[in-house]
């Protein structure tokens, strides 16, 4: 399978395709490269990875605005690391690793929105159906997380449902120190419950970290943007700059600094939840203010300044005009 092919271009489909049309692509590839009729194991978790979205109605809509704004997010299956994956990669959460995904198949359990592969391979696979315990399959939830409780870490009551039996069940999420936007946090056999004696599935639940005002998270790096004054940056100052865990360090800025310089605190940025014990850099970058309003006597300082000023700042420049 090429490796820039969308979802459509798998199953062989147009992307006006009607339910029942991506139904019997999917129908037909299946017959022909399933493992289980001798098929190409890969080319097959290929074709139910399209199939897993596009028949569903809320992956297919989400999937085919990502295709409008020019992205192929399922391209280059098979790992992550694809070429063509950019920086959103679109999971199909299937719930379970590929292995779980054939055991459901042979024994009946239609592993791709409810699809029941008996009808390509006839009745016996449903008469497994008993005998084989099945994974329950995952549940998701997400909780909103203010950016201070992220550094520090907090912890969230949260109550969710089983779909199979409707019990209400609750748990305390422990967020960890550190924790990022779009972090996952897994808490094992809290999922669907399995089937014939099979394990239940696990809650998964994402964080969704907000904005801070001044710092701006990198992963465990931690990001400011420090205002100075024109007389700070050319006659040099130690300025206190707050950090992500609440103290404060001693910036000394050297005389003469320029707009943008970048200066860096190793162990002051937010705690690395990939690396227990670690914590990431604060990186404060200067930003030179000018004043936008002059008095008269600080206009005479500056202009006194200025034809006192014989340096070539732009001879770098001048050089290559006429």
């Amino acid at each position: 399978m090429a490796g820039k092919r969308n979802y459509y271009d798998i199953l062989g489909v147009k992307r006006d395709a009607t339910d029942d049309e991506i139904k019997r692509a999917f129908r037909k590839l299946a017959a022909k490269y399933h493992p289980d009729a001798g098929g190409d194991e890969q080319k097959f978790k290929e074709i139910s990875e399209a199939y897993t979205t596009l028949s569903n109605p809320d992956k297919r809509k989400e999937y085919d605005q990502l295709l409008m704004f020019g992205g192929i997010p399922g391209a280059d299956f098979g790992g992550s690391g694809g070429r063509n994956r950019g920086a959103y990669t679109y999971t199909t959460n299937m719930g379970g690793d590929w292995s779980d995904i054939f055991d459901n198949i042979r024994s009946g359990d239609g592993a791709f929105n409810g699809f029941d592969f008996s009808t390509i391979f006839g009745g016996s696979a449903g008469q497994q159906r008993a005998a084989r315990p099945s994974k329950g399959a995952d549940l998701t939830m997400t909780i909103d997380v203010s950016a201070e409780e992220a550094f520090t870490g907090t912890t969230r009551k949260v109550n969710f449902t089983v779909p199979s039996t409707g019990e209400r069940q609750t748990l305390v999420v422990k967020v960890p120190a550190g924790a990022v936007d779009g972090g996952k946090l897994r808490y094992r056999g809290r999922g669907e419950l399995g089937t014939n004696g099979g394990p239940r599935g696990d809650l998964v639940v994402t964080t969704r970290v907000a904005e801070h005002p001044l710092f701006k998270r990198d992963g465990a790096d931690v990001r400011v943007e420090l205002p100075i004054t024109v007389y700070e940056a050319a006659l040099g100052a130690s300025v206190k700059v707050p950090t992500p865990g609440g103290k404060e360090v001693l910036l000394k800025i050297p005389a003469g600094t320029q707009g943008g310089k970048t200066f860096r605190f190793r162990n002051m940025g937010a705690p690395d939840v990939k690396h227990k014990g670690s914590t990431g850099a604060l990186y404060v970058t200067v930003k030179v203010v000018i004043p936008t309003h002059l008095t008269a006597k600080e206009r005479d300082a500056f202009e006194s300044l200025q034809k006192g000023d014989t340096r070539e700042y732009r001879k770098d420049v001048e050089r290559y005009g006429a």
